[in-house]
């Protein structure tokens, strides 16, 4: 999917406009690409890292600002000067965005001159549409993502060979997909058995051409264009895609957002938390269906968690501290909790400072006074099967000895095995994640074992033993970490 703009505003889920980072390529391969020192800018960048991110700021009229990571915004004045000092928005750097049948940006200024050139002569000052004045986009946000129909109010995920476009919630590892970059600037849809959508609908083992697509982008929502010339709508009663459209209208149409962790919890007595008997939580369960799934959402600012049931409803502590799934809409202090982490297993404290135990009916309650056995639970993530890290540089990707690092433009899918809280990481060579005195390698023939802590929304914390992995800026992907800080983080 090469990316494209169309002029309208749209609101994201929680009535939250979507924020789009991406780089920029000019027609020489090099990236746009903003300095520290004095906030220049040039088309040297070779790689697509923190400098050569940007962030789009949309307005109603579909005129745009562009911010770099240095928060100053791209500027154009009415002599050509095109620069990124800019510190507050006005008129000079007010851009309007020209998409190209092709799918690249050519970005005009507000005195009607197009941006372009290479390397360090850069400028806004051509009526000309040449091939100096194209960019090929390169989205940059976490390619893991919920997709949402807009005209449905539906959520795509996987149903045998197909997309479908039909849960209000996007529930368990079906709902998740990831989005690929090809070098020519695509984009493909793999779902989370690993399979590509192609134009027809079908799911293809390979991201064949047909599988490959141009991204439209509608303000905050986006349009799929296959190489069919067609767009992905979704079709029939169970929405399923497939590009089969002429224009696009509110079915072709969606909405990509972050996804939360998704869980599910075995108590001391070997049962699953379930909210399937009705309004108790309890741990009754043997068998895993969608009601023995929680996701956890983060409050940002108390860090505390709250619990969804794939009712939409969240857990409530009661007077008595007991346990229920009955609340929607607003959250208060009785749906928040403190979650600790202990290796495979968490502790759950509720907000009368109680840890939250399994009692002897399995029912759950805020009652005791310690992080004992009943009051602890193994928990496994369930809708990461393929498992794509970001840290502070990078993506986390593989050489070809198989050492990894972490200062990659691009990233690379590994596959997520959890068990008992336990993760075991491997690569699409077949090998598992190994840490060794240099780094860390996908070469094992047998796993070395992982656990997680989620400590921010969409970053995690990569346990083995008593260190973490580590990030540094030369790419080293290290299990060096002693503690959670941007080296450490992985958003995932």
């Amino acid at each position: 999917m090469l990316v494209t703009w169309r002029a309208r505003t749209v609101m994201a889920a929680a009535n939250e406009t979507l924020s789009w980072s991406f780089g920029l390529r000019n027609h020489t391969g090099k990236y746009l690409t903003s300095e520290t020192f004095g906030f220049r800018i040039n088309c040297n960048g070779t790689s697509l890292k923190k400098k050569q991110i940007f962030f789009l700021e949309q307005q109603e009229d579909g005129k745009v600002f562009i911010r770099t990571h240095l928060d100053r915004y791209l500027t154009a004045d009415a002599a050509g000067k095109f620069g990124g000092d800019a510190e507050q928005k006005g008129k000079n750097e007010m851009f309007e965005i020209e998409a190209q049948p092709d799918g690249k940006w050519a970005l005009k200024s507000a005195y009607g001159y197009y941006t372009g050139g290479a390397g360090e002569s850069l400028d806004a000052y051509t009526k000309v549409l040449a091939e100096d004045r194209l960019w090929t986009v390169q989205l940059a946000m976490h390619p893991q993502v919920a997709i949402r129909n807009v005209n449905r109010k539906r959520y795509v995920h996987l149903a045998g060979n197909v997309l479908n476009a039909e849960e209000d919630v996007p529930w368990g590892d079906d709902a998740m997909v990831t989005v690929r970059f090809f070098d020519e600037g695509k984009y493909a849809l793999e779902a989370s058995n690993g399979s590509f959508l192609s134009d027809n609908g079908e799911l293809k083992s390979e991201a064949t051409a047909d599988c490959r697509y141009i991204i439209e982008f509608w303000g905050g929502q986006i349009a799929l264009k296959g190489s069919n010339g067609k767009y992905v709508t979704a079709v029939g009663a169970p929405g399923t895609l497939k590009a089969a459209k002429q224009s696009v209208g509110k079915d072709e149409l969606f909405i990509m957002e972050d996804s939360h962790p998704q869980v599910k919890l075995t108590a001391f007595n070997g049962r699953r938390v379930s909210v399937k008997t009705g309004v108790e939580v309890s741990a009754s369960q043997d068998v895993v269906t969608d009601t023995e799934f929680f996701q956890m959402e983060i409050n940002k600012q108390t860090k505390q968690w709250s619990f969804k049931t794939c009712k939409s409803l969240y857990w409530t502590m009661g007077d008595d501290g007991t346990i229920s799934n009955n609340h929607s809409g607003e959250r208060g202090p009785a749906q928040y909790f403190a979650v600790e982490w202990l290796g495979p297993k968490l502790a759950i404290k509720a907000a009368n400072g109680k840890y939250v135990q399994t009692k002897k009916n399995g029912g759950l309650a805020a009652t005791s006074a310690s992080a004992n056995e009943e009051s602890t639970y193994t928990f496994e993530i369930i809708n990461r099967p393929k498992l794509v890290l970001r840290g502070e540089h990078g993506f986390v990707g593989m050489l070809p000895s198989g050492l990894l690092e972490c200062n990659k433009s691009i990233p690379e899918v590994f596959n997520l095995d959890v068990s008992k809280g336990v993760c075991r990481i491997s690569g699409g060579n077949g090998k598992y994640w190994k840490v060794g005195p240099n780094g860390v390698t996908c070469t094992g023939s047998e796993p070395d074992l992982f656990h997680v802590q989620l400590l921010d929304h969409s970053r995690v914390l990569i346990m083995h033993g008593d260190k973490c992995l580590q990030g540094a800026q030369n790419g080293g992907f290290t299990c060096t970490g002693t503690k959670p800080d941007a080296s450490t983080l992985w958003e995932y």
